[in-house]
């Protein structure tokens, strides 16, 4: 019950958030111009400057543990690469391809991920954690800068190798990654009369994040993706987690590691999908929707995965 409890709390306040936007919208105290200029300034500021704070401050160099590093990385690839074998076989509509790929291997690891794995393990789990961070989002991000220009409907993303190395290299949360990455290394510190608002500034990503993707929620759109919808959170939720969770065991991982693995691969799909696919021309009503669907089923694949983990002597 305390694991419930515990998932229930984390999942409960992102729907809240997304309720509000969802609510403004309906009374129309919010316009469409408004939450698409949102839109933008949370994927080219907030989101960025999020991932450039928390990498930069648990960011310490430690990438000793070799195993997870590289069971995590082959976990996600092999993900992606049978995600891209299989959707445009099911799927006619091509950015509809690229936003249900997406929704498949990219997990909500930052926002999830160290409430999650310390909420069992406490400080045990957070160097772990802060060293995955910096590669697991950067990897995320190229990963899904290529699927989405593979995939992206509008004439401003060609697929050429020049293009998708552009894209690359201009996106805002890769940039956030990297220069998190730099000053985590460089150990870099503000004053404090800079730190206050920075840390102001990236407190306020996730929850306007998840208010715009509320806001621009459409009901009558999910009518027609319901089948694709249930079918990358049932990849997303359960086939992922179960399989990818089921060969670490197999090889050996255990408690704090384990827990950490099951941060990456069983939490739901990540919101930054939906910021994502929408600027870079794919189905943004279709990522919205897996990632508020995905997200209210976590609470329940998530806790019954802990339950079991635990109750078999693995967590």
């Amino acid at each position: 019950m305390d694991n419930f409890i515990f998932s229930l709390n984390v999942v409960t306040p992102l729907f809240v958030l997304m309720a509000i936007g969802y609510g403004v919208r309906q009374i129309r105290f919010i316009s469409d111009e408004f939450l698409a200029q949102m839109n933008r300034f949370v994927f080219k500021f907030c989101l960025p400057l999020m991932l450039f704070q928390d990498i930069r401050l648990s960011y310490k160099g430690d990438f000793s543990n070799t195993k997870l590093i590289f069971s995590s990385l082959a976990g996600i690839t092999a993900v992606i690469l049978l995600s891209f074998l299989i959707v445009p076989f099911l799927v006619k509509r091509k950015g509809q391809r690229g936003s249900m790929i997406q929704g498949i291997f990219r997990s909500n690891f930052l926002i999830y991920g160290l409430p999650l794995a310390t909420g069992m393990y406490g400080s045990a789990a957070v160097s772990g954690i802060a060293m995955l961070m910096g590669i697991m989002i950067p990897f995320y991000n190229v990963a899904a800068v290529i699927i989405l220009s593979i995939y992206s409907e509008t004439g401003t993303h060609r697929v050429t190798f020049k293009s998708v190395a552009r894209d690359i290299v201009s996106n805002p949360l890769i940039l956030g990654c990297f220069f998190g990455l730099l000053g985590g290394m460089m150990h870099l510190q503000f004053p404090v009369a800079i730190e206050i608002p920075l840390k102001q500034l990236a407190g306020v990503a996730a929850p306007l994040a998840l208010f715009v993707m509320g806001g621009e929620f459409k009901f009558r759109s999910l009518r027609s993706n319901l089948v694709k919808v249930i079918a990358v959170t049932i990849a997303r939720l359960i086939i992922v987690p179960v399989t990818v969770l089921g060969i670490c065991v197999l090889i050996g991982f255990r408690d704090v590691d384990l827990a950490i693995l099951l941060s990456i691969f069983a939490t739901p799909t990540a919101m930054a999908s939906y910021i994502m696919a929408k600027n870079m021309g794919n189905d943004g009503d279709l990522s919205s929707q897996i990632v508020v669907l995905s997200t209210a089923c976590s609470c329940v694949t998530i806790f019954l995965l802990i339950f079991f983990l635990r109750s078999w002597g693995y967590l």
